[in-house]
């Protein structure tokens, strides 16, 4: 019998502090191990921080194929619960599909304020987009074009094709969702970045039902952002200021 464990880096974390409780939501085939430098950042300023792991993540990546959307945003709402028992406040604070899972928990929870890093509202369109369910069944990954050994501790190293199909029905139901969104939002993107289409960020920020957003752009940074070393300590400054500003 196969022993079922987490690769190392996909193991959730918490760090006890104040009331306003930071819920940190890693994105889409990666691990929490991508936003723990963010968390670790945020709990030395005196933050409550949690970071749970989605479901079907850091395990295995044929178990991406048997997920469905809402098993990703129940493990969000799931750490938004247990921060709601010993926080007075909470931001959900997200990057890629976790900043997307953050602004619908916005959308639909009691939450201070909502930061979204990186995040998509839609994929761009592929002839193959149709059949992806019956593709999946004879070929169930697709190739990331920008992996490499070194995100091996963050994500998985393809793309799970049935996976692929939820995330965009994912992307959806959370662009109807947004105008619900009336918290101050902070959205922050790379031009460069080679994983979600930038204007993303602007099509968000339009449909935000949020009168306090804003929109922070960098020039030259991979999509994720709090891996980016020459942009990675400005990003934990921006968090940082617009959680104490709402807070």
């Amino acid at each position: 019998m196969a022993v079922l464990d987490l690769i190392p880096g996909a193991e959730p974390f918490f760090v006890s502090g104040g009331p306003v409780g930071c819920l940190l939501i890693h994105g889409f085939t990666a691990t929490p191990n991508e936003v723990r430098g963010l968390g670790e950042h945020l709990a030395g300023q005196g933050y409550t921080v949690l970071g749970p792991r989605l479901a079907h993540h850091g395990s295995d990546p044929a178990d991406m194929n048997r997920s469905r959307w809402h098993d990703w945003y129940l493990s969000a709402l799931d750490g938004w619960h247990l921060l709601r028992g010993v926080c007075e406040q909470i931001v959900p604070i997200g990057l890629s599909m976790g900043g997307t899972t953050a602004l619908l928990l916005a959308a639909r929870q009691p939450v201070a304020a909502v930061v979204a890093m990186s995040a998509p509202i839609y994929i761009p369109s592929d002839p193959r987009f149709p059949f992806l369910r019956a593709i999946g069944m004879v070929q169930p990954f697709m190739e990331k074009p920008s992996w490499d050994e070194s995100q091996r501790a963050s994500r998985y190293p393809v793309l799970p094709t049935q996976g692929v199909g939820e995330l965009r029905h994912y992307l959806e139901v959370v662009e109807r969702a947004l105008l619900a969104v009336t918290v101050p939002a902070l959205l922050l993107h790379s031009r460069a970045d080679e994983t979600v289409p930038p204007d993303s960020m602007e099509r968000i920020y339009r449909r935000l039902g949020s009168r306090e957003k804003e929109m922070v752009w960098y020039e030259d940074a991979r999509h994720v952002l709090t891996e980016d070393a020459s942009d990675r300590e400005d990003v934990y400054r921006h968090v940082t200021r617009f959680v104490d500003a709402w807070t």
